[in-house]
């Protein structure tokens, strides 16, 4: 026994020589010599030329630096948490968000034997700058790990917490119900890259700056059937232009500094217009100083987002991107799209988080957003076009001052199928808006528009301070102005809001001329522990009815009716 546990040790010892920080078997809690079968490595992101904060000054300066100025040190160490997962140390991140600071991990998890569960058994030491552990009035300081619906449960003892995660997705430690130093550790499947590549011939990026004159053109690629590979390391870019028929893979640890163009134009910071087109690996985007000075208003002259137009079949996953200047992640008359395993943080105005317009047959899934605007959304601003079939599933959102899900103002075009099934809400804080919300459909610029058959399912909402958690707004951008369209079959299922401050349903239309909202189907939703029913749906203003042709009586479906054509 005592040599197979040494042939044991030697093993894990060569395994975390390549870089995984987990054995499949490891102590249990009390230290003795039982073991637990955890079935997974565990291989951590990590970034080189991290800075660390060591005052409180420092660190409140920096979480203060929200403005539209430009900004350093995009991201930072955590100031408030050391991470151990399965015994061994993992390094947690944190960047800016409109609120405070928000910590972050990502890890990769390869699993052992694919028919057992995997397990990570994590442990969180509240640092010296940490303050959540000392708050918590008279029953002290409390901790949940969100989503609820992973049921996972935490534990504080001193100034530890302890936590068993065993599936993927995002797990985020709230603390005292407060928006206030969270951490969320993002777990995903260890990509397997010979999958990815296939026969491509690789082509290598090592580290440095592409940002000048000299050298932005090289990662503006053209050739088709290639994998270009950025290796893990630091990188200064403009941008990176991806063809047809071609892989962009970061190496896990790929951090890019996004600077302004030398050519003095305005651009994006990735782009394509191809046909078979895959992001992958475990880059980070760091925006954070892209326009040398402040961003300007309304925005078009500096560094826009990430944009895909007319493409198909695109896979695009484990991009983390910081401090967008303005619209994240945008598909423009898209078709066929997977986009999963990313991670957002904005602050930023206008600084919405995965945007789809026009586009068809597409899933969105297992994302994080933290964004100044809002997080998950579908519009309408191409030429030519429809939003048709577009799914997103197994979210989380948090929202410092805008809308979590929705289909979202522009409407050049009609949209109709789209169904935001088994997301989260972390924290949903704006208030600045009547249009604000949870689940929303808000429209829209144009005349004769329609946004219907449109389902949100299965939505677990912790904390919201919006207007209400269920919107359907006709009217101008931001909540103001003018609005057109038609809204029509609408059902919200199974939505329940943990703490909601404000109303369950706000329907409103800024107009009379040309707007129309019918057919809402509202089926079983929970605010504040209370189920609405068509008794007590005006009770304490929790239906705010602003609109002009909607008649509560004819178009209002309380548990009453499912819109079955929806849920299918």
């Amino acid at each position: 026994m005592k040599k197979l546990s040494k042939i044991l040790v030697l093993l894990c010892a060569a395994i975390l020589s390549f870089g995984t920080v987990a054995c499949r078997t490891e102590n249990n809690e009390n230290g003795g010599g039982d073991k637990v079968d955890v079935n997974c490595n565990v291989y951590p992101v990590t970034y080189d030329g991290v800075a660390t904060l060591n005052t409180e000054e420092e660190i409140n300066t920096y979480a203060g630096e929200v403005s539209n100025l430009n900004v350093k040190n995009g991201v930072i160490v955590s100031p408030y948490y050391s991470l151990k997962v399965n015994g061994k140390s993992i390094p947690v991140y944190a960047t800016r968000s409109a609120n405070g600071i928000h910590s972050f991990v990502y890890l990769d998890v390869e699993v052992i034997d694919s028919s057992k569960q995997f397990l990570l058994q994590t442990e969180l030491t509240a640092l010296e700058h940490s303050t959540v552990l000392e708050e918590g009035g008279k029953k002290g300081p409390s901790v949940v790990v969100l989503p609820q619906s992973h049921n996972v449960t935490a534990e504080i003892v001193e100034n530890k917490i302890t936590a068993n995660l065993n599936a993927f997705g995002t797990f985020s430690f709230a603390f005292n119900k407060n928006h206030e130093e969270p951490l969320t550790i993002f777990v995903a499947e260890k990509e397997k890259t010979q999958e990815i590549f296939g026969t491509k011939e690789i082509v290598r990026l090592q580290p440095g700056d592409y940002s000048t004159l000299d050298t932005y053109m090289q990662t503006q690629f053209t050739q088709e059937e290639k994998v270009y590979f950025f290796e893990k390391g630091r990188y200064k870019i403009d941008t990176i232009v991806i063809p047809s028929n071609s892989v962009v893979y970061f190496e896990p640890g790929t951090y890019l500094e996004v600077l302004p163009s030398p050519t003095g134009k305005s651009t994006n910071v990735v782009k394509s217009g191809g046909s078979n087109v895959t992001v992958a690996g475990r880059g980070l985007f760091d925006i954070s100083g892209c326009c040398g000075s402040e961003v300007p208003a309304p925005y078009g002259n500096n560094k826009s987002g990430f944009s895909f137009s007319g493409c198909t079949n695109v896979s695009f996953s484990g991009v983390t991107v910081i401090n967008s200047q303005t619209w994240t992640l945008c598909f423009t008359d898209c078709k066929n799209l997977h986009i999963f395993n990313n991670m957002l943080f904005a602050y930023r105005v206008f600084a919405d988080g995965y945007m789809l317009s026009d586009c068809k047959d597409a899933v969105v899934e297992y994302n994080f957003a933290r964004t100044g605007d809002d997080a998950f959304e579908t519009k309408s601003t191409s030429s030519s076009g429809l939003t048709e079939r577009v799914l997103f599933q197994y979210n989380a959102a948090w929202t410092d001052k805008a809308v979590a899900y929705g289909c979202i103002y522009e409407s050049n075009h009609d949209t109709r199928g789209v169904k935001f099934v088994n997301n989260s809400v972390g924290f949903a804080l704006g208030t600045w808006s009547p249009h604000l919300g949870c689940c929303v459909i808000q429209m829209g610029n144009r005349r004769g528009a329609t946004m219907e058959d449109i389902l949100f399912k299965n939505t677990e909402i912790y904390v919201s301070y919006n207007n209400a958690i269920l919107n359907v707004f006709i009217g101008g951008s931001g909540g103001i102005g003018e609005g057109w369209g038609t809204v029509n079959n609408i059902q919200f299922k199974n939505i329940t809001a943990a703490y909601n401050y404000g109303a369950v349903l706000n329907v409103q239309t800024r107009t009379s001329e040309d707007s129309y909202i019918k057919h809402l189907y509202l089926n079983n939703i929970t605010s504040n522990g209370e189920k609405l029913t068509a008794e007590n749906y005006k009770k304490d203003e929790r239906f705010k009815n602003m609109a002009t042709n909607f008649d509560p009586d004819t178009f209002l479906h309380i548990n009453e009716l499912d819109f079955e054509s929806l849920d299918k």
